[in-house]
């Protein structure tokens, strides 16, 4: 029985490529190299050429700095961001890579003596050529600037609630320390399950101090008393400060 012509041919390319050694050039094996990065969080896998795959390093890490998330869902959200900026990023390298083809491609085509004018009509022409995946390209576009702002809502939302969260813990954590302190006993806040320790809670308490004293000279003008006022038991001339909403 004679082979089919599909047959002989699909034999052909699994002996050629059995003889194939790939790029033999460094530069060839430069642009055939892949690397993989895997997502801890994600368990996705990304593959890039190997300068691609630096620069997005350097891009999610530049993201993870900036925002500094916290917990799982933060992170979640500051890579989606991350990643979509990446690819916003690409969809604009193409799109300017596309009109500079279409102006290499058919710029002999036009007949202008004006550059500026040339350059505009091949850009118009390739347009007119390229028009449905610059479509595309636009639609792509749209859907990932409505994850992006779904992102950033949703990272400004859990940090709010996390922010929230925690200057509740603090007020209760400075009263329970006001009363162990009259009671002459220590107390740590860490070892009592929060999650910052007396420093943290001290500079806290301070700044909240340092608020109320500002407020009140800013509406009543009124100064807060000094460290030898306090101790020598001086009556007070200020009214009550001005409550820290």
């Amino acid at each position: 029985m004679t082979p089919s012509p599909s047959a002989s041919r699909a034999a052909t390319n699994r002996q050629n490529a059995a003889r194939s050694t790939g790029p033999v050039t460094p530069e060839g094996k430069r642009r055939a190299s892949l690397n993989a990065l895997r997502h801890g969080l994600t368990g996705l896998t990304v593959v890039l050429p190997e300068e691609d795959l630096a620069a997005y390093r350097k891009h999610c890490a530049q993201f993870h700095a900036e925002l500094n998330p916290k917990g799982l869902l933060e992170t979640k959200a500051v890579q989606t961001m991350a990643d979509t900026y990446w690819r916003l990023d690409r969809i604009r390298a193409m799109e300017n890579n596309l009109f500079s083809l279409g102006f290499h491609d058919l710029s002999s085509e036009i007949a202008s003596e004006d550059p500026t004018i040339h350059c505009a009509l091949a850009q118009a022409k390739s347009l007119e050529t390229r028009g449905d995946l610059l479509t595309k390209l636009s639609l792509y576009e749209q859907r990932l600037n409505r994850t992006l702002e779904k992102a950033k809502t949703e990272l400004k939302q859990l940090q709010q609630e996390r922010a929230e969260a925690r200057d509740k813990a603090l007020e209760s954590a400075a009263e329970i320390r006001n009363l162990k302190e009259a009671l002459e006993e220590p107390w740590d806040p860490k070892r009592a399950g929060f999650e910052f320790s007396n420093r943290e809670l001290t500079d806290w308490m301070d700044r909240r101090e340092l608020i109320k004293q500002a407020r009140t000279f800013e509406y009543r003008g009124l100064l807060p008393k000094t460290n030898n006022e306090i101790e020598e038991g001086e009556p007070s001339e200020s009214e009550p400060a001005v409550p820290i909403e």
